[in-house]
C-alpha cells in the first residue's frame, strides 16, 4: 500500500497540473482570436455574440450557485449533470457554437443600434449644428445645436440608465423585445438599486481611459517626440500598438462588466420573478428553484430616488467625457457608437 501511494499521488498532481496548463492555455487563445476579431467592426458583431452567449450562461451558473448554495466551480460541475442545461456547464466555443455565436451577435447589435442610435444621432446633429453656424455664423440659429444637445444628453442619460440591465434580459432571454420592456427593467434595477449603482459608476470609470485614449493622438508629438521624425510606416506600427492595447483593455473589463451584469440580472429576477421571461422560468423550473422562497427587496423611496439621480449623475459625466474627447480627436461614428455599451470596436486614429 505505502509503495504504491507516492505514484498515485504523482500521477493525481500531474493530472491537475496539465489540467492547469491547458485550462490557462486555452484562455489564452481565446483572448487572442477575441482580439484580432474586435479589431474591425465587421466581426466584431462575433465578439459581441460571444458576449452575450457568455452573459446567458453566468445567468444560470448564478441560478444554480443561489440553488445549491455552491461556489461557482461547483455550480459549473452541477450544470453538467442536468441534461436540457449541460451546454452551460462548457465554456462558449468559437467553432462548435459559430452559428449561434453570429446570431446571437447580430440581434445584440440590432438591440444596441435600437437603443443607443436615437440620442446618438442627436448628439452627432448637436455638434454638426454647432460647428456649421460657427463657421456660417448664423447667429440667429445659435440656438439649435445646444437645443438639440440637451435634449440628446436628457434622452441618452435616460436610455443609459435601464442599458445594462435591458441588455443582461435581452442576452438571458435572446428576443430582441425582451430588451424592451422599460417596466419590467425598472422592476429589475430598483430590486438590486445599490449594486446597479455600482455597476454604473464603475462602467463610467472604466470608460475614462478609452476616452482618454481617443485624446491620446492629438498630444502624441509631445507623449512621443519619435514621431516628429518617423516615416509612415512607422506611424501606423505605433498607431497599430495602440490601438491593440486599447482593445485588450477594452475586451477585459467587458468581461468583466457584462459578467457582472448578468449575475445581478439572476439576483434581481429572484426578487422580481414576474419580471422573468419564458427562459428564465424554465430554467429555474429545471433546475429545482423556487423563486417565490426568495425574500423580495425592501423598497424606500428615499433610497430609490437616491441611486437614480446618482446613476443619472454617472452617465451625464459620461456623456461629458465623450464631448470633451470628440472635441481634441474628432471621430462621428463614436457619437453613435461607444465601444463599451455598443459595438465592441475602437477605432483607429491611422
Amino acid at each position: 500500500m505505502t509503495t504504491n501511494a507516492k505514484p498515485i499521488a504523482d500521477g493525481g498532481a500531474v493530472s491537475s497540473l496539465s489540467s492547469s496548463v491547458a485550462r490557462r492555455a486555452s484562455i489564452a487563445a481565446k483572448l487572442i482570436i477575441t482580439t484580432a476579431l474586435a479589431l474591425t467592426p465587421l466581426t466584431a458583431v462575433l465578439v459581441l455574440g460571444w458576449i452575450v452567449r457568455l452573459m446567458r450562461r453566468e445567468t444560470v451558473i448564478a441560478f444554480v450557485c443561489h440553488a445549491h448554495a455552491c461556489s461557482r466551480g461547483q455550480a459549473i460541475v452541477r450544470l453538467g449533470s442536468i441534461d436540457p442545461l449541460q451546454a452551460y456547464s462548457r465554456f462558449p466555443g468559437w467553432w462548435s457554437g459559430l452559428w449561434q455565436t453570429i446570431v446571437s451577435g447580430l440581434k445584440a447589435f440590432l438591440v444596441l443600434v435600437m437603443l443607443t442610435l436615437p440620442f446618438g444621432a442627436l448628439l452627432l446633429l448637436s455638434w454638426w449644428a454647432g460647428w456649421e453656424n460657427s463657421f456660417n455664423k448664423g447667429y440667429e440659429q445659435a440656438w439649435a445645436g445646444p437645443a438639440i444637445a440637451l435634449i440628446g444628453v436628457a434622452l441618452a442619460i435616460a436610455i443609459l440608465s435601464h442599458l445594462p440591465m435591458a441588455f443582461a434580459r435581452f442576452a438571458t432571454e435572446g428576443t430582441v423585445w425582451s430588451a424592451f420592456d422599460l417596466r419590467r427593467v425598472r422592476r429589475l434595477i430598483r430590486a438590486v438599486r445599490w449594486r446597479y449603482l455600482a455597476l454604473t459608476i464603475v462602467t463610467v470609470l472604466a470608460a475614462a481611459p478609452l476616452f482618454l485614449a481617443q485624446i491620446a493622438p492629438t498630444f502624441m508629438e509631445k507623449i512621443n517626440p519619435k514621431v516628429l521624425t518617423a516615416g509612415p510606416d512607422e506611424l501606423r506600427a505605433i498607431a497599430g500598438r495602440w490601438h491593440l492595447m486599447a482593445t485588450i483593455y477594452l475586451l477585459v473589463v467587458l468581461f468583466f462588466l457584462r459578467r457582472w451584469a448578468a449575475r445581478l440580472y439572476a439576483r434581481a429576477v429572484l426578487s422580481e420573478p414576474d419580471a422573468a421571461g419564458p427562459f428564465v422560468r424554465e430554467t429555474i423550473s429545471t433546475i429545482g428553484l423556487d423563486a417565490s422562497d426568495v425574500k423580495a427587496t425592501r423598497r424606500h423611496w428615499t433610497g430609490m430616488v437616491s441611486t437614480s439621480i446618482l446613476g443619472c449623475a454617472a452617465w451625464g459625466s459620461f456623456i461629458v467625457m465623450l464631448y470633451i474627447a470628440q472635441f481634441a480627436n474628432h471621430a462621428w461614428w463614436n457619437w453613435i457608437n461607444h465601444a463599451l455599451i455598443g459595438l465592441p470596436w475602437v477605432f483607429r486614429p491611422i
